[in-house]
């Protein structure tokens, strides 16, 4: 069993959770840097889809993903911001999943002060999943993980300044998930 951490965009494509303060494509990868040092540290086998800013195209990045040889069973989170002038965070979870992980993670994050919108999953017109990193990868329990909004002040300070708190909420709520013992981080930033 493993984690897959895919840092979202990257390289040539910022993402559109950018704002005058940060790129997302930046904090994606250092929640998730985060992350697969906390899940190592806690004894969770952890990958990173990218580790460096590089530029993945959907093939790429599911190509990359596909050679990890994920299981069904694996955990895979895909870690966004959010744009469009609202507040608060997701969690879209795969059609193949349930909403056990995706609930856990949301009220985690709830703990550091992040609103959440929404925990939900979102089909396409065929009834698969909407979106390429979930519809086109093989864990059940994928995850796309919206920390907040760049364009709201409220979400983009936390994003500035707390991001550690809210990778770690997501660190927490998997190792519960997983039945691993869970302890505080020694991990620097």
């Amino acid at each position: 069993m493993q984690i897959i951490i895919d840092p979202g965009h990257g390289g040539f494509d910022p993402g559109g959770g950018s704002n005058n303060y940060f790129k997302e494509k930046d904090i994606n990868l250092l929640i998730s840097k985060y992350q697969d040092a906390r899940f190592k540290e806690l004894g969770i086998n952890s990958i990173l889809v990218r580790n460096s800013d590089e530029t993945l195209t959907p093939k790429n990045r599911i190509d990359r993903i596909n050679s990890f040889s994920p299981t069904s069973s694996d955990i895979l989170i895909s870690n966004h911001i959010n744009s469009g002038g609202d507040i608060g965070g997701e969690v879209i979870y795969s059609v193949r999943g349930n909403n056990q992980l995706p609930n856990l993670i949301a009220n985690n994050l709830k703990t550091t002060g992040l609103g959440i919108r929404n925990v939900y999953q979102r089909k396409n017109r065929l009834g698969k999943d909407f979106y390429f990193i979930q519809r086109d990868t093989t864990p059940n329990n994928a995850l796309i993980i919206e920390y907040g909004f760049a364009d709201n002040e409220t979400d983009s300070n936390r994003l500035r300044f707390n991001w550690p708190s809210l990778a770690e909420s997501v660190v927490k709520a998997i190792a519960n998930y997983l039945n691993v013992p869970y302890s505080p981080s020694n991990v620097t930033t």
